[in-house]
């Protein structure tokens, strides 16, 4: 194990930081603190290790590569090793310093170490060290600041990346736009590449992919996350169930969901399963990052457990490419990206129905431990003057509530000069590149 710890340092100091392309959002790497990096499979997390690595570099905080200790735990050759081994590393690791670099800044970064029983305690003996910084990555909510182990609580400092942002995905296909006033030809293009975004989806493997390949990964990103992060990490005793359950969740992108008929669903298809079993595979789907569950606004835990929850998938065409249904699948994808860009802003996002015959408003948005300031309704096509004022009654009965909120409608397609003027709309390439800021991680 001392063999191959060193010959994974050293191939990592010769081979030097891969390219990657830039993502937003820092990844601060502070003192005595253990900087988790958190995020679904298949997100980044490792590409963006390496882009704090290289920041690191450029602001000079750390001089050079051979300073840097990088791991990743999913390497075949480590996987067998044990909480004993973990002190391998620094010892291998720092064997490799000059005495100079051993009095100056080390970095230490771990990608997936949570695999290695007592990793905890390995982690925060490093971050002891005040000239130190450690940054371990993750595909587990157990590892966010809230959640981790009862030794890391108050020494942890978490980040969450999430698939690409609009912006990050433009940069991607290597077109960029400034915020702000666009030409004809610069709205165009925004247009078709928002087009690109919504069939593509925001996987960053993806947005490089040929075409031809892209329904094909998805669905073996979706048996990976199965197998991964629920038949073998939870020990399903019923994997044909699970896999099913967890195909009929990203069915829902985007709509009501309710346990007691997803129950009914399964048990339909001849998976017979108590109530707490679909209650348990949805939080830990949750935790997986592989769904987020919206609930009504309210402050009353009753009535939250009276409504039903909706489903937003990590990835609208991870739910495209497995389900079956094609049907408003625009509209369902557009709805799953504007639910995600106000959550990489960092808002808390709720849904409200409004008036004697529930009107639905797509979102609220709140910052943490404030009213909402923001209500969005998400309308791929407005396509005639019966939606457009269907919309306006909605935000009518919830301005009542709430007089001074903002209401706009995010459109797939840019609005009627004539629908616009009465119902204050903004096309969705648009409000990704100008509102929330960058919608950053």
């Amino acid at each position: 194990m001392e063999h191959m710890i060193r010959e994974r340092l050293l191939d990592f100091h010769r081979n030097g930081v891969p390219a990657y392309t830039r993502r937003d959002g820092g990844v601060p790497l502070l003192p005595n603190v253990v900087t988790t990096l958190v995020g679904g499979r298949k997100t980044g997390k490792t590409f963006r290790a390496y882009q704090a690595i290289d920041e690191q570099l450029s602001a000079g905080a750390i001089p050079e590569l051979g300073q840097v200790c990088y791991l990743h735990f999913d390497d075949e050759a480590l996987s067998a090793m044990t909480q004993a081994d973990l002190g391998l590393v620094d010892k291998v690791f720092l064997s490799l310093q000059s005495s100079d670099s051993l009095q100056g800044p080390l970095l230490f970064v771990f990608d997936e170490i949570h695999r290695v029983d007592g990793w905890e305690q390995f982690v925060l003996r490093l971050a002891r060290n005040a000239a130190w910084r450690v940054l371990v990555t993750g595909s587990s909510s157990e590892l966010e600041a809230d959640r981790v182990g009862r030794q890391l609580r108050g020494k942890a400092f978490t980040r969450r990346l999430h698939p690409l942002s609009f912006r990050e995905f433009l940069r991607f296909q290597e077109s960029e736009l400034t915020p702000g006033r666009y030409s004809t030809a610069e709205a165009a293009t925004a247009r078709r590449l928002l087009g690109e975004y919504l069939e593509i989806g925001s996987y960053p493997a993806l947005a490089l992919l040929a075409p031809g390949l892209r329904r094909e990964m998805l669905q073996s990103y979706f048996a990976s996350i199965v197998a991964a992060d629920f038949i073998f990490a939870r020990d399903i005793a019923n994997p044909v169930a699970c896999k099913t359950f967890l195909r009929e969740l990203l069915q829902k992108n985007a709509c009501p969901y309710t346990h007691r008929k997803q129950l009914r669903n399964l048990a339909a298809m001849g998976h017979r399963l108590g109530p707490a079993t679909v209650s348990d595979w949805f939080h830990w789907a949750e935790d997986s990052y592989f769904v987020e569950g919206c609930c009504i606004h309210t402050e009353s835990q009753k009535r939250r457990e009276q409504n039903f929850r909706k489903v937003y998938a990590v990835d609208w065409a991870l739910a495209n490419a497995v389900s079956t249904w094609t049907d408003g699948r625009s509209t369902r994808s557009l709805e799953c990206l504007v639910y995600w860009h106000l959550r990489r802003a960092g808002l808390e996002v709720t849904y409200d129905l409004v008036g004697t015959d529930k009107h639905e408003i797509d979102f609220l948005a709140a910052r943490p431990n404030e009213e909402p300031h923001l209500a969005i309704q998400v309308c791929y096509r407005l396509a005639n003057r019966d939606v457009v004022e269907r919309e306006v009654r909605g935000f009518e009965r919830l301005r009542r509530r709430y007089p001074g909120i903002e209401c706009v409608v995010v459109t797939g397609e840019t609005p009627a000069a004539s629908e616009a003027t009465v119902l204050s709309s903004i096309p969705a390439w648009q409000w990704c590149l100008e509102c929330l800021g960058h919608g950053g991680q």
